[in-house]
């Protein structure tokens, strides 16, 4: 399903928003018998559909919203690397978002957009953006639109 759900013009990332996540490189140190081990550079992937730590309450197209500390929990690519990365110490670690909006906020929580950034493998990687579709447009609702308006929603417990 598409998102439907945008925040600062960008989409909003959850388990089924289809948002992936390459980084390069992720840095492993691989065994090379007889020799030393050596370090070398892999791609690693991570994707929404493994997120962890979403919104408990509110949902998103009926799935929780990534928000400022969630993560997805597994990234792959650099199994090769079995000897584990030169910085985490760990292969296929989980993806943590490093940016998010800064007036949005979901539970207390900033929310994750598309394009924020994200670190891989514990950390073992640069950051690369979250990659997917932008928000689907539902069609002209005959309102008077004011994008700049600030809304705020309340929940009830």
């Amino acid at each position: 399903m598409g998102v439907t759900v945008g925040v600062n013009n960008m989409s909003v990332v959850h388990s089924d928003s289809s948002g992936i996540s390459m980084a390069f490189p992720d840095v492993c140190k691989t065994p090379a018998p007889p020799a030393p081990p050596i370090p070398i550079p892999y791609p690693n992937i991570a994707k929404s559909s493994d997120t962890a730590k979403g919104s408990q309450k509110v949902k998103c197209d009926g799935n929780p919203i990534c928000l400022k500390d969630s993560n997805f929990s597994t990234s792959t690519g650099d199994e090769a690397g079995s000897l584990n990365g030169v910085a985490s110490n760990k292969i296929k670690g989980k993806a943590e978002f490093v940016n998010y909006s800064f007036d949005v906020k979901v539970e207390g929580k900033n929310v994750a957009r598309a394009m924020d950034l994200m670190l891989h493998n514990d950390k073992n990687t640069p950051p690369f953006p979250v990659m997917q579709a932008p928000v689907i447009a539902m069609g002209d609702s005959g309102e008077d639109v004011q994008p700049n308006k600030i809304t705020e929603i309340k929940i009830k417990e």
